[in-house]
């Protein structure tokens, strides 16, 4: 049986189709209280899988369960990763009722971000307001015929644990009811406790802007220098070893007065000179 030699195809294969540009997805949703804010089953509270149908979001940023209102939903790391930081170019706008009347001294010391034990907070911006005209909360909050309430509105340009809530108690006033309104141009106008709907053009460019992190949009809207900002309200300069981002524990500031001649020392522990080279006999 002869041997069968293959032949070579003349005609060429037909080309791959080249894969699209991937669309993400941005999403807002008014959380109502009581939802925690993340997916899954829990057998004690609902999630967000009771108001989110689509798979494959994820929520941006912290929210407790007691807290409300604006809560980003998307499938864009970048923008999680952007929102994410401590401090941030996006303003946040809250909507606080506390407990009592706040004083014109108590708003300026919450003006100037009051000294908290664990951390120090940055200056925001706060002014109290009518009572806005939202929803009836499903658990009312506790009603005391001697002691009133009052509404503020914070902008804050940061966010961690609690934010809102540790920093108005530490000034006097307890928050009773929290709902973040705005972040950045997206805000919670025209919708509903539980509302789910998609950004707009012109605020998915706002959250593409923000996940690529351009150098434009820095330059555009450069960011305060808070760290200076809070070392003029403690009466600190920034020294030179804090401007290079230098550590001064070791190798900075002045050698202890114990110290040997030629031995440069820290805060813990000492750092000796490096011996000087012998000299070769003739």
């Amino acid at each position: 049986m002869p041997l069968r030699v293959p032949r070579l195809r003349t005609t060429p294969l037909p080309g791959l189709p080249l894969p699209g540009p991937v669309r993400l997805r941005y999403y807002v949703l008014w959380k109502p209280f009581g939802v925690l804010a993340r997916f899954g089953s829990d057998e004690s509270r609902p999630t967000l899988d009771c108001h989110v149908p689509l798979p494959g979001l994820f929520p941006v940023g912290r929210m407790d369960a007691e807290t409300e209102g604006l809560l980003l939903l998307t499938d864009d790391p970048g923008l999680c990763r952007s929102l994410a930081r401590s401090a941030s170019l996006e303003p946040r706008l809250w909507l606080a009722q506390v407990d009592g009347a706040p004083t014109p001294e108590a708003l300026e010391s919450l003006r100037h971000g009051p000294d908290l034990r664990t951390r120090s907070a940055l200056p925001l911006e706060v002014r109290a307001i009518p009572e806005p005209d939202l929803p009836a909360r499903p658990v009312p909050i506790r009603h005391r015929l001697k002691t009133p309430t009052r509404w503020l509105e914070l902008r804050v340009f940061e966010g961690w644990s609690r934010h809102v809530r540790r920093l108005t108690a530490a000034v006097g006033h307890p928050t009773l009811r929290l709902l973040q309104w705005g972040l950045g141009p997206v805000d919670l106008a025209e919708m509903a406790p539980g509302q789910l709907r998609e950004l707009t053009p012109d605020e998915v460019h706002w959250a593409e802007q923000v996940a690529s992190e351009t150098l434009e949009r820095k330059a555009a809207s450069p960011g305060r220098d808070w760290r200076g900002e809070r070392l003029a309200r403690q009466g600190r300069v920034l020294h030179r070893e804090e401007h290079t981002g230098r550590n001064s524990a070791f190798g900075g500031g002045k050698p202890d007065q114990g110290a040997r001649p030629g031995q440069v020392t820290g805060r813990k522990r000492s750092v000796p000179a490096a011996p000087k080279p012998r000299k070769k006999g003739r």
